[in-house]
């Protein structure tokens, strides 16, 4: 009996396996199971080193979950701090774009709703305009908005006490920062990408304030040179919807003057090229010289400055066309062709001998391909005041971080200031800030990879 009942009980080695606590028995198996053996293998090796009958006494261990790993604990991290700042980021765009939107509507909104009877609707007419202006917003405040989502982000964590716990599971600062830095980045793109594919197509829309809605006010016309003909065009006033100038007096140069010191006329349109003429002017109502119908076209260097009726038969009696490369955007002097064109329009723009651009263009080409960078620079500088190894208030981070945005900006400006004043050269402005601040930036992240 004894030996039947020896072949069916458990050895003390045995009764002591059996007795430990489960947490250990799972300790064991996950760890062999991440070593790549069987669950059965594992079964029946611990049995049979402690004497048990796998038969009598099946042995039953639940299925293990697998610890998460390193790379899915930061890309829970990276989602968390990412969907944050995402809607840090809207807050503050559309707090700050609402209200500046809203004291400009109360301000103008006389204008609105006049403007509003003759397009059918005050909704619409708020919903075009700033609209529009919404997009030019954008451009103008993402990179500060983009670094304030970020330091509220990560504000957050600190407030909560989530950036020690963090820091407690061995998580590199620079880690954590990651997120707010990738945001920047995807930031910044958006931009680039919005100022070269949309804010160009819009600039005629953006261009108009809320007492010129339909771009028909006439506003006064100061003179400017074709540098390519040296004519000076000189008018009285200007409408933006038609491209039109009123009463243009042209004073020639003394190459182009076989027509006179000067060609005047009730107004001048602007024409784009066409099968028929090049870009240029068409005035009507040619009033000197009067018999401008007679006189042949002019010519200087090889092409064709001017054509009057009897050289071009779609020309009426009376009218006159003279070639420019200067554009209606570009006669008039707004300022927004140059800061809402595309980059290869601004290089087109530097190489047409008729503009004589001065430094504002180049500086401002060169500024383009400088602001993804001077963006994540700006990032760089603001982060570590929060997740450096040297922890301050919440209060006294956000302070040091706008006093840092406002040396950043001044000094960025103080550069395009220089080249505007023809003092240094407009790549040498465009540069300059990010030559200087770049290394600033790198020995501020320093200590976030420690």
């Amino acid at each position: 009996m004894q030996q039947a009942a020896g072949k069916t009980s458990c050895s003390p080695a045995a009764a002591s396996v059996v007795a430990q606590p489960l947490q250990v028995i799972q300790i064991v198996f996950v760890t062999e199971f991440e070593r790549g053996i069987p669950r059965q293998a594992i079964d029946d090796r611990r049995c049979s080193e402690n004497g048990i009958d796998v038969t009598q006494h099946p042995t039953y261990l639940p299925p293990p979950t697998a610890p998460l790993t390193d790379q899915r604990v930061t890309m829970l991290i990276d989602r968390y701090l990412f969907r944050s700042q995402l809607q840090a980021f809207c807050i503050v765009f559309l707090s700050l774009a609402g209200l500046t939107f809203v004291i400009d509507a109360f301000t103008n909104l006389e204008e609105f709703v006049t403007h509003a009877e003759e397009t059918g609707g005050l909704a619409v007419v708020l919903g075009r305009y700033y609209g529009y202006r919404l997009i030019s917003f954008f451009d103008a405040t993402s990179p500060i908005i983009s670094l304030a989502s970020g330091m509220f982000a990560l504000t957050w964590l600190e407030r909560h006490n989530e950036l020690t716990a963090l820091l407690a599971a061995g998580i590199t600062r620079w880690r954590i920062a990651r997120p707010a830095i990738f945001f920047t980045a995807v930031v910044s793109l958006v931009a680039v990408t919005n100022r070269e594919f949309i804010l160009p197509e819009i600039r005629t829309a953006i261009s108009r304030n809320a007492q010129d809605l339909s771009g028909k006010t006439e506003k006064p016309f100061e003179a400017r040179y074709d540098h390519e003909t040296e004519i000076l065009f000189r008018g009285r006033t200007y409408q933006e919807a038609t491209r039109r100038i009123e009463s243009p007096s042209l004073l020639m140069p003394p190459l182009l003057a076989d027509y006179g010191p000067q060609i005047d006329a009730v107004d001048a349109l602007w024409r784009p090229v066409t099968e028929n003429h090049p870009a240029g002017y068409l005035l009507r109502g040619v009033q000197t010289p009067p018999d401008i119908d007679s006189l042949p076209p002019l010519r200087l260097d090889g092409f064709t400055v001017a054509q009057t009726a009897c050289s071009a038969d779609w020309l009426k009696p009376g009218q006159c066309f003279v070639t420019s490369g200067v554009t209606f955007e570009q006669m008039i002097g707004s300022s927004n062709w140059s800061q809402y064109s595309s980059t290869p329009e601004l290089v087109r723009a530097i190489a047409n001998p008729s503009l004589g651009v001065g430094a504002e263009v180049p500086l401002r080409v060169h500024a383009r391909f400088v602001a993804p960078f001077l963006d994540m620079a700006l990032a760089l500088l603001g982060i570590p005041l929060v997740v450096g190894p040297s922890r301050r208030g919440v209060f006294v981070a956000v302070g040091l971080c706008v006093l840092m945005t406002v040396i950043f900006f001044l000094t960025t400006l103080g550069f395009h200031a220089l080249a505007t004043g023809y003092l240094v050269s407009p790549s040498l402005a465009a540069w300059g800030p990010l030559l200087l601040l770049a290394p600033l930036a790198a020995w501020r992240t320093q200590p976030m990879w420690e």
